[in-house]
């Protein structure tokens, strides 16, 4: 368990379409997520031990040390990227190239197969990358842990701007898993 304590020069400003965004922070090659619904830090914890006992490769999944943060649980994990890498979410991939919103447009679909071919699409003709394979893993995990929190914006790719070529981001952003939003969503007092 790690112990950190950040001023302001460390804050991450972050705008999300996540109903859980945390506060973050960014020093010395970590990422740094304060808890905001309950228990973020420690699902995220779990998840990534959890995965470390699959068939995933160590790079396909982001793996996080739970600590506290200015005194609040929280969690941590590595930078991933290195200085000439981006990631793109499938939201913003979508709207810079499209100009609208990823999930909407898929909302308004019929079946579940029809957004994921739509999306699996969209990501070879944009990305040259075939990402069934990844969307399949993706989709086994939040199931078995319950993951509430899946979205265009925490399902990304890796822009690698020396080469101009995109890779398959690890997968990330496991926090609002296994009812850890207690203050919300599964509040001790509430029968589930």
């Amino acid at each position: 368990m790690f112990k950190e304590e950040f001023g302001n020069e460390f804050f991450v400003i972050q705008e999300g379409t996540s109903e859980g965004t945390q506060i973050k922070y960014r020093k010395d090659g970590f990422w740094y997520k304060k808890d905001n619904r309950g228990h973020e830090g420690r699902a995220e914890y779990l998840v990534s031990k959890f995965m470390e006992f699959t068939s995933l490769k160590t790079s396909e999944y982001v793996t996080y040390e739970e600590g506290t943060i200015n005194g609040s649980s929280g969690c941590r994990s590595r930078n991933f990227l290195t200085g000439e890498e981006e990631l793109i979410t499938f939201y913003r991939l979508y709207y810079n190239e499209v100009g609208k919103d990823l999930s909407k447009v898929i909302g308004n679909m019929d079946t579940m197969e029809e957004r994921i071919e739509y999306v699996v699409s969209f990501i070879k003709e944009s990305c040259e990358l075939d990402v069934k394979e990844y969307l399949s893993k993706i989709f086994m995990l939040y199931m078995i842990f319950l993951n509430e929190d899946r979205h265009t914006n925490n399902i990304a790719v890796i822009y690698q701007e020396k080469t101009q070529q995109y890779a398959l981001s690890p997968l990330f952003d496991q926090g609002l898993c296994l009812l850890a939003d207690m203050k919300v969503d599964y509040p001790l007092e509430r029968p589930l």
